[in-house]
Order: C-alpha cells, then structure tokens, then sequence
C-alpha cells in the first residue's frame, strides 16, 4: 500500500490496518506493557484535541523536554497532526539555554515531564513573549502548585473531548508543511517538512534493509535526529517496534532482555558498551581473557564466531541485531573494528 507524505497520514492508515498489531513498548515495574496501533492514535488524537482546544493553530510550534518516553511520543505526533512544528529539547538543557530555543522557534506551548524541567520553563518565561502555556505531563510533587498558564496534560486532553474534526485536520496536512525543528545542543535549528521526513526514512530504509516487524530499543533522546528520524518516525512508516526504557540506569538490562534487531546509539553509549565488555573480559579468568582478545583481533568469524562471540554478543543483547548505527559524531577506529568482530557494522546517519 502506497502511504501518504505526512507522518499524520501513515499513522492513520497504519491505525487503520494494523489497528491490534504492537508498535511501541514501555517498561513498567519490570513489565514490558504493549502499545498497539489503535492505542498510539487514540492518545495522540486526545492530544491533538487538546492542543486545538488550547488554541494551537497550523504552523505554531511545541517545545518537548522530557525524556525518551512514549508520552513525548504521543505529544509530537500530536503536534504534527494538529499542523503545528513539534521542537524535542534535549532533557539535560539547561534553562538559559532552553529560553534561547523558546524564543528561536516562537514555541507558543512547551510541555514538559515533570517538576524538574517545569522549572526550567518558568525561570525563563518571561524572556520568551509568544509561550502562553506549559502542558505538565507527570503532576508528582505538583499537587498544590497553581499558575494560570500552565496545566496538566490530563486536563489538556479532558479540553479536547468535545472536537470532533480530528481525522479531517489530519487528512488537510500537506507534505510541504514544517513538520520538525532539528534543534542541536548548541546552534540554531533546522526546520524540516513532512515530505522531506518521508524522503529521509526512505533513504535510509533503503540502505539500512528495515523490515517491518523490526524491533529497536529506544535509547537516544528525541533531539538527536537519528532517534527521531531514523528512529521514530522510520519505525512508524515501516512498522518497527519501539522499545521505550523503564528508566536510563536500566538501558543495559533492557537491552539484553530486548535483543534487538535494530540499534543506534551516540557515541558515548557505543563507547560505554565498549567499556564494559572490555571490563568482563580483564575480570575473567586468564585462559576466557585470552580468548576474547584473539577472537576480537582476529576480526571475528571462523572458530572465533563459533567458540567465543555468541557468548559477547549476547552478553551485549546483540544475539538478533542486524542494524546498527551512530548519530551525529564518529565511532573510533578501534570501537568500529571492535564492533566488526563481533559481525556488527555501525553505519554513521546524520540526517542534518
């Protein structure tokens, strides 16, 4: 089936086919719960709703700053769908810093995850003349709080539950409208369309073989494009499930349990795999330490692929991977090669 050029789009014609098929997943208290297609439309239509009921208008910009979650996800999204351009805000950013992007983009709402980055919002407000609401997602530490222009996402969406033209908002969207602003941690952002979201993710399933029925662990954060382009969005065009983490501490449990067939990470969490395998392997007895070393330098493959990298790859949760791939910044020579013994190739994608 041929899909539509806007992210909204394929998002409902996927709902509309594969309405009872997994697309995203969340831990929680050591369950992994399942997100079908027919529960992503339903909590980003609330959202959008809300949104619009909010007085969000095309072309209008939302700042995110939260973590990696499948709420940020529904908020986005939302966005898209309502017209208006969804701007992810690294979570570690500090204040001066997300008043400057506040005030670049023009957001008129931020939403944010909790306490700690509503404090960041409310420090720099007042520098930032077009913001007139912040949508709090997680009210935990938040019960007396009050401020006219601020509101729980709850009640955002509670708004919305009177629109009905939801589907037909969607359906206006055209490929050429803003869709995302790629915001790096430092510099101004780059404003891309719909249709040129859709061009990259085909660009890159081309090369990368995705496959729907993929499944990836989502470990980067929305700002980086190759999470929210290659990651997010890709996955949604061709049915890859997202593996979203109970918290950032449990990312190397998770991954082992996950067994991913798609990964990409920054560099530092390529780095720190690195670092940890090379630890085990220090720690191990002299005869398994030696081992590893010869079935690394030997680059992999023959009786080093058949005695001693099962074991590694699937210490690393590596048993099913088939993609890997970097964000921005470049792997070293010596974790590029590592990572090529263990039969693992990690392509660099930046789509800025």
């Amino acid at each position: 089936m041929e899909l539509s050029g806007t992210i909204p789009a394929l998002l409902g014609q996927h709902g509309a086919s594969h309405a009872g098929e997994t697309i995203l997943r969340k831990k929680d208290r050591g369950i992994w719960n399942a997100i079908s297609w027919a529960d992503l439309n339903g909590h980003v239509r609330e959202i959008g709703q809300g949104l619009r009921a909010a007085g969000l208008v095309a072309g209008e910009a939302v700042a995110i700053l939260t973590d990696t979650r499948p709420e940020q996800v529904y908020t986005d999204l939302a966005t898209l769908g309502s017209g208006g351009i969804s701007v992810a805000l690294h979570p570690d950013e500090e204040a001066p810093r997300v008043g400057e992007i506040l005030r670049e983009t023009n957001a008129v709402f931020a939403v944010v995850q909790g306490e700690e980055q509503l404090d960041k919002i409310l420090e720099v407000r007042g520098a930032c003349p077009s913001l007139r609401r912040i949508i709090i997602i997680d009210m935990k530490g938040l019960r007396d709080f009050q401020d006219p222009h601020c509101i729980s996402l709850a009640t955002l969406i509670e708004s919305g539950s009177g629109q009905s033209d939801w589907a037909a908002v969607m359906a206006s969207l055209k490929a050429d409208q803003p869709a995302a602003v790629l915001m790096p941690r430092t510099g101004p952002g780059q404003t891309i369309t719909h249709g040129e979201i859709i061009r990259q993710i085909d660009a890159a399933a081309a090369t990368l073989g995705i496959q729907a029925g993929d499944e990836r662990l989502a470990v980067l954060p929305m700002s980086d494009p190759a999470e929210r382009i290659h990651g997010l969005y890709l996955s949604l065009k061709h049915r890859v499930v997202s593996d979203y983490l109970e918290n950032p501490e449990t990312a190397t449990e998770n991954l082992r349990e996950v067994k991913p067939t798609i990964f990409g990470a920054d560099v530092e969490a390529w780095e720190r795999l690195h670092g940890r395998i090379t630890a085990l392997a220090d720690a191990a007895t002299p005869v398994h330490k030696a081992l590893y070393r010869w079935a690394i330098n030997s680059g992999g493959g023959g009786l080093a692929n058949l005695l001693v990298l099962p074991a590694v790859r699937a210490e690393l949760g590596f048993s099913r991977l088939r993609v890997a791939f970097v964000g921005e910044g470049t792997l070293s020579a010596e974790i590029s090669q590592w990572a090529k013994s263990l039969g693992v190739t990690v392509r660099t994608l930046n789509p800025r």
